[in-house]
């Protein structure tokens, strides 16, 4: 909703005056409430005052005389008198008859028979007392008058006249006690000074009489209502408050309209029209028209020079928009060109897999990959990140990425291609760009890696349920020194295992916390990832950084060695050897079929031996057969939880004389390359590997020379 300037000032002016006018009623109102408080003490001073001169001055012997029974009555009775203050009479005559009872012989009998001299001498004074409270109470406008003495040890209230109505539950008969009603009154009377105060909405003036034993004057107001007098009194001042801030408030919204309102009612119809001109492309100079030496005459005169340092910028904007848009295209180009000289859809053996990811942080980007097979047996792979970013990087990272290239070769050992790779780049490098680097080079016979690190990230390895950093020894970095050595180190990578190398945008990733990706984030990620590990941690790298702005090139290398197929047999039967048989040679289906003949007789030999004799005594027998084929190579497991049996040296002469045991024997080494036993778990285990295609003429000759 659009709301204009003199809108917003008038709700200004208004609130402004509200907030005034509420707070001088409040203060006002306030300070009139403590005038009035002021006056009623000073009434109740003044009546008590009066009352206690007119008694000092012709009743202080009666006073004093009258003090001295009631002492003596209360001294009595004193525990009795305590008792009667909390208790609640049936009916005002019989609290009367109780309190009369007492007092006795003091007072005479209200139907004035046998009344002795002295006691009608103490009641004609008596009355003489309550009359003069009486009148100064009715002047005064006091409906609280009392006499009483203080009895300091217990803090009781002795009364001796209280000008209450006698038949009212508020009054108090001679003798009568009662404790003070607050501390201010209280204190007043242990320490036996006059004091006149407002409590509530009680106002009260307490005097001591002179010539008297702690005997005092109380007179006060017990209905104080100033209510009605501060509401009247406020809304006087409101109304008066509120018509001088309705004038005044009137003159202000005239004059800031006048100033204000309609100069910047000028300078927006002038920012509307130059916005315009430029929405259509034809921008031109408006003018405001506004003159003057306030702070608007200033902006005016800043809103036309802002107008030609537009107009300017405008006409330098449209070559300096075609010299970018030039420039993305020649990066968009130079990131095609650098994306298609890196290895794409990975690499994928008979058992390993490979694969990519890259993700520049600009159009171009400094981390490089490579990978290809050195020959049929071997793969080569690397991963490398450049110091910088941008289109330096890119360069550097593409020269390095040839220099690769040319300097591998199938002979030479890592540490020979990281020595040689370093002084190529080490030379002409006067920009002191360096690289870090991972290079790899895996045995897919045997999974035996060899690995060198020149100052790159550690890569993680997943094995089961645990990842773990490995490849621990670090090289220097390529491009800085030359002829530095470098060390490589070797590692056996088994069926089921996952290698991850990545560049330090992965774990050096920030969040808007300022909270870095990190290196268990990246295990805990590579535990749960499924068959596209790189994409899953990609994924949750983006999670983390919750839309933050990548800062460094992430490029991440996946090796993975497929795990062997397996099959379990519970309580196993004769019957299922043909099924384990099926299941073995259609894991190798493809190889030489003679071959997968030898390996059928040799899945059936071993069953047998096992159900026949390894099972004596076990309550849960079982039997797992596992099978996986690696350049070439068939590797059997066979795995049963019967008794610790090695066949491979616990089998006797007598048991190679007799067929059903030593024969199967025979078999097992004649149609296998390689056996292997171990008891791991409960479980005995007898690997057996067999070679399943005929051997390249350069492997035999390899073969017998290193027999030789």
């Amino acid at each position: 909703m659009k709301v204009s300037i003199r809108s917003k000032l008038l709700l200004l002016i208004v609130l402004l005056s509200l907030a005034m006018i509420l707070s001088s009623v409040l203060v006002s109102s306030q300070l009139y409430e403590n005038a009035l408080e002021r006056n009623h003490e000073a009434l109740c001073a003044e009546t008590a005052g009066t009352l206690s001169d007119s008694l000092t001055g012709s009743h202080v012997d009666f006073l004093q005389s009258y003090r001295s029974k009631l002492g003596a009555i209360y001294a009595e009775n004193r525990a009795l008198l305590e008792e009667a203050a909390g208790m609640e009479f049936e009916t005002n005559d019989r609290r009367a008859a109780f309190y009369d009872s007492l007092t006795a012989d003091i007072f005479p009998p209200k139907q004035g028979l046998g009344m002795s001299y002295e006691m009608l001498e103490f009641k004609l004074e008596y009355e003489a007392v309550c009359s003069e409270m009486d009148m100064l109470s009715l002047s005064g406008g006091m409906d609280l008058a009392s006499l009483f003495f203080y009895d300091p040890e217990r803090g009781n209230l002795v009364y001796m006249v209280d000008r209450m109505p006698e038949g009212s539950v508020l009054y108090h008969h001679p003798v009568s006690v009662a404790k003070p009603e607050d501390e201010t009154l209280a204190a007043a009377l242990q320490s036996g000074n006059a004091v006149t105060y407002v409590e509530g909405a009680v106002c009260r003036a307490l005097l001591p009489v002179p010539g008297t034993e702690r005997v005092f004057i109380l007179f006060g107001e017990r209905n104080m209502d100033l209510r009605h007098s501060v509401r009247l009194f406020s809304l006087y001042v409101g109304s008066i408050l509120l018509g001088a801030t309705l004038i005044i408030g009137l003159g202000m919204l005239l004059f800031a309209d006048r100033l204000i309102v309609r100069n910047v009612k000028k300078l927006s119809l002038a920012a509307e029209a130059f916005t315009t001109g430029l929405d259509r492309g034809d921008p031109e100079r408006i003018s405001a028209g506004v003159k003057g030496r306030d702070e608007i005459g200033l902006l005016s005169q800043r809103f036309e020079r802002m107008e030609d340092a537009m107009l300017g910028y405008l006409a330098s904007l449209a070559d300096k928009t075609a010299q970018e848009e030039k420039m993305k295209a020649e990066l968009d180009l130079a990131a095609r060109i650098q994306a298609e000289s890196l290895p794409r859809g990975g690499l994928r053996t008979e058992n390993a897999v490979l694969t990519s990811f890259l993700k520049p942080a600009r159009e171009v980007g400094g981390d490089l990959y490579d990978y290809f097979l050195l020959d049929e047996n071997r793969m080569f792979f690397c991963l490398a990140d450049v110091s910088g970013k941008g289109v330096p990087a890119s360069l550097f990272m593409m020269r390095a990425k040839e220099l690769i290239r040319a300097h591998v070769s199938s002979d030479d050992t890592l540490p020979e291609l990281a020595f040689r790779l370093n002084n190529e780049l080490c030379a002409g490098n006067e920009e002191s760009i360096f690289i870090t680097a991972f290079f790899g080079v895996l045995d897919l016979r045997s999974g035996k890696l060899s690995c060198l690190r020149a100052g790159h990230e550690q890569p993680m390895l997943r094995r089961g349920g645990e990842v773990v950093s490995v490849c621990r020894e670090s090289n220097s970095v390529l491009g800085v020194f030359e002829d530095m050595p470098f060390l490589a180190e070797e590692l056996r990578l088994e069926p089921g295992d996952l290698l991850l190398m990545f560049t330090d945008g992965l774990n050096e990733g920030i969040n808007p916390a300022q909270e870095a990706f990190g290196y268990e984030r990246i295990a805990e990620t590579l535990r749960r990832c499924g068959e596209k590990p790189t994409e899953t941690l990609y994924e949750a790298l983006l999670d983390f950084c919750q839309g933050a702005e990548q800062f460094d090139d992430v490029t991440m290398l996946a090796l993975s060695l497929e795990s062997p197929k397996s099959m379990e047999l519970v309580k196993p039967r004769y019957d299922d050897i043909s099924a384990v048989t099926d299941f073995v040679q259609g894991a190798l289906a493809g190889c030489d079929p003679d071959r997968l003949a030898q390996v059928g007789i040799l899945v059936d030999e071993i069953l047998n031996n096992q159900i026949s004799y390894a099972f004596e005594g076990v309550e849960r027998p079982v039997i797992r057969v596992s099978v996986s084929l690696r350049a070439g190579k068939a590797e059997l497991c066979f795995a049963d939880n019967g008794r610790a049996f090695d066949p491979l040296r616990d089998v006797t002469a007598e048991d190679l004389e007799r067929s059903e045991g030593g024969l199967g024997l025979e078999f097992v080494k004649a149609f296998s390359d390689e056996q292997r036993y171990e008891r791991v778990g409960g479980f005995n285990r007898l690997w057996l590997t067999k070679r399943m295609r005929e051997e390249k003429n350069h492997e035999k000759l390899l073969r017998n020379a290193l027999l030789l």
